[in-house]
């Protein structure tokens, strides 16, 4: 008898035994897979099944200036979300009370509440009236909720708008510092988790889970607070004076890169930039390349000495014109400046001398330093939309066009540019990266990324710089610049007066007056451009755009304690003496510099500050004449905002002292002098910024 049977069913166990024992294993290794593995992915696909998450918006970083002060901070403001699922047995209700608080068409609301998702938004950021409103109704609107949201602010104001930028309904950098720093500024977003049931309704002792938000790092400008103010009002101040197109003033640290003011009109307040058209958001020094006219000569200049195609023995000859490959290309002096050496080419701003100094060097050097002073590539300033100056294609230059590119013109370059290169000289030759922010600090006070000092190169030697920096101060003490001029401080500077690219051609009789330096010399704290488009009436740089340097760099030098560098020395009685600034001085300062400058003072009424001087600044008296200084109780702020008077009826003396009390202009239209006003251009009781012009006629 055999057990072949008994032996089959053992081996067929044994074989269902091991599948089933395979199983198992498989079965144990899967279950650890998706326990052990897989838990953390799993856990998250089902709470996001069965919680609903509504969006717990961070704390975007602040923006300060260099010593601090809050320019871009942030405040809570609330926001209406609804659940629609939550809304189904009310939603014609609340569509039209919705509609109602908040002022939002019907259908709108009817489509978004009919949206099949866990969350939706009624309205962001709602005013004070319709959070008090919503509040009242809430408990009668089943799935609608409030949430509190930050949103950004800008305590100053317009000041710096441009360049700060803004943000929009997410708090997402749109433009400016807001653009550029923005992964930093951001943070990272958290939310408030509930569970809910499959019908989408909340569960009866449901846990809420709490993901915090991470508050974004803070930016610190190299900007001073106090220096872009002075720089605003400056900018201000010329404008109403000059009625040109637009101003802009940069200044930088010349050491550092660092730019300490920037500053420009027209401008806009960030905290309402929906109100301004989006050409006013370029930040117009960096995103607007032009032509820059005789400031641009030292660099120039320093190309020659560095290359020794010039030197100070060197001499030149200026007839008024000078021929090249057929053409006449004039002066600004008519007449010429005759016979100079190479230290009074600079001071007179001879476009000959300079046209001789750019052929000297020849087209390759020439292009070389242009590339060297980083005129040819962009600065890489931390701020978007910077512009590309236009310069020639090396291979198509002439010598005609190196001799007129030599003193400014037929190639464009943005102010920031320049302002770069010149800084370069006064920093005895070393280029800089220019940049707005100094460094960057996380929510925990540590220092992310410095900023400050990144070197470019080398462009010229120390003194070979130190040698044009000595021909700028001359520029300024003796030269065409003598309206720059800030008592008891060598300063160094170059005027400049450019004619407009339109359409591709150079107008005439359409100019940029441009002012540009630095001091006080030989160890730069500021350096300084100044650009005035299409001034109205004199239109020289020396004329326009020097007063407004000198009477900023003053500012700065006071505000940052500089001593003086050199005695002051007043003209001798009689000699033709410069007229200084004295508005917005206190007495004892106004008095001590018109004494500087050889003037005698004689105050009008009383007060702790001076409102108007007799004689404006820049003009020219003998020395010795007293100048009549009027008193008030508080500074002619051009940034402040005045009530319109009523000038009909008035004499026109009446009229003018009105003016300058409320603190705007008065432009006299009629030819007859005498009368009363008839007449004026803007209404009684308008709001504008002090210092708008007024124009009245009289009958």
């Amino acid at each position: 008898m055999t057990n072949r049977p008994t032996l089959i069913i053992k081996r067929r166990t044994f074989l269902v035994m091991s599948l089933i024992g395979l199983f198992d294993l498989v079965l144990i290794g899967r279950l650890a897979d998706i326990q052990g593995v897989d838990s953390p992915h799993l856990k998250a696909l089902a709470d996001g099944i069965h919680f609903r998450g509504v969006p717990l918006a961070p704390f975007r970083g602040n923006v300060v200036d260099r010593k601090g002060n809050l320019l871009a901070g942030n405040h809570h403001a609330y926001s209406v979300y609804a659940i629609p699922v939550q809304t189904r047995k009310h939603r014609a209700d609340e569509v039209i009370l919705l509609s109602t608080l908040l002022n939002l068409p019907e259908g709108t609301l009817e489509r978004r509440l009919k949206r099949r998702q866990g969350f939706v938004w009624v309205k962001r950021r709602i005013s004070w009236q319709e959070t008090q409103d919503i509040k009242s109704q809430l408990s009668t609107m089943p799935g609608v909720h409030l949430l509190v949201e930050t949103q950004r602010y800008y305590p100053q104001g317009g000041l710096v708008g441009p360049v700060l930028g803004f943000t929009g309904i997410d708090n997402q950098g749109l433009s400016g510092v807001e653009l550029t720093y923005d992964r930093y500024l951001a943070g990272k977003p958290g939310s408030i988790q509930e569970e809910f049931d499959v019908t989408g309704q909340t569960v009866k002792f449901a846990r809420t889970r709490v993901i915090p938000s991470v508050q974004g790092d803070t930016i610190e400008l190299s900007l001073d607070e106090n220096i872009q103010a002075m720089a605003e009002r400056a900018c201000e101040q010329a404008i109403t004076q000059t009625h040109g197109k637009s101003v802009s003033i940069v200044v930088m640290h010349p050491r550092t890169g660092g730019i300490l003011a920037m500053a420009q009109r027209p401008t806009m307040n960030p905290n309402h930039f929906q109100e301004y058209s989006p050409k006013q958001y370029r930040v117009l020094p960096v995103s607007d390349a032009i032509p820059p006219g005789s400031i641009f000569k030292p660099v120039t200049l320093a190309a020659a000495l560095q290359e020794r195609t010039a030197a100070l023995g060197f001499s030149y000859y200026c007839p008024g014109f000078k021929n090249v490959l057929g053409r006449r290309v004039n002066c600004w002096r008519p007449l010429g400046h005759g016979s100079q050496n190479l230290a009074e080419v600079v001071k007179n701003s001879c476009n000959v001398g300079f046209m001789d100094l750019g052929l000297g060097l020849g087209i390759a050097k020439f292009y070389e330093y242009l590339g060297r002073f980083g005129l040819r590539t962009r600065t890489q300033i931390d701020l978007p939309g910077e512009a590309l100056g236009l310069i020639p294609a090396l291979k198509q230059i002439t010598a005609l066009d190196l001799a007129i590119m030599a003193f400014g013109q037929t190639l464009t370059v943005t102010p920031l540019a320049l302002l770069t290169a010149i800084s370069a000289l006064a920093n005895n030759g070393v280029l800089l990266t220019p940049h707005v922010a100094k460094r960057i600090i996380n929510h925990q006070g540590q220092v992310v990324k410095a900023l400050d000092g990144k070197v470019v190169r080398q462009v010229v030697a120390p003194e070979v710089a130190r040698t044009v920096q000595e021909m700028m101060v001359a520029v300024v003490s003796q030269g065409t610049g003598k309206l720059a001029q800030v008592p008891g401080y060598r300063v160094a500077g170059k005027t400049g007066t450019a004619q407009k690219v339109v359409n591709g051609r150079t107008e005439k009789g359409i100019y940029i007056a441009s002012f540009i330096g630095f001091g006080p010399v030989p160890h730069p704290e500021a350096a300084i451009i100044i650009n005035v488009d299409e001034p109205v009436g004199a239109y020289y740089g020396g004329q326009v755009a020097a007063p407004v340097f000198g009477h900023l760099m003053r500012a700065i030098f006071r505000y940052l304690k500089i001593p003086a560098t050199e005695p002051i020395k007043p003209p001798k009685s009689g000699e033709p003496a410069m007229v200084p600034s004295l508005v917005n001085l206190d007495p004892h300062t106004a008095q001590a510099d018109a004494e500087a400058f050889g003037f005698s003072v004689q105050f009008i009424g009383q007060g702790d500050v001076v409102r108007d001087q007799s004689v404006e600044y820049g003009g020219y008296r003998p020395a010795g004449t007293r100048l009549r200084l009027a008193l008030g109780t508080a500074p002619r702020v051009y940034l402040d905002w005045v009530s319109v008077p009523r000038f009909t009826g008035l004499t026109i003396f009446e009229a003018l002292h009105l003016a300058q009390d409320i603190g705007v202009n008065v432009n006299h239209r009629s030819q007859r002098q005498s009368g009363r006003v008839r007449k004026q251009s803007i209404a009684a009781g308008t709001e504008v910024r002090s210092g708008t012009t007024v124009e009245v006629w009289t009958a």
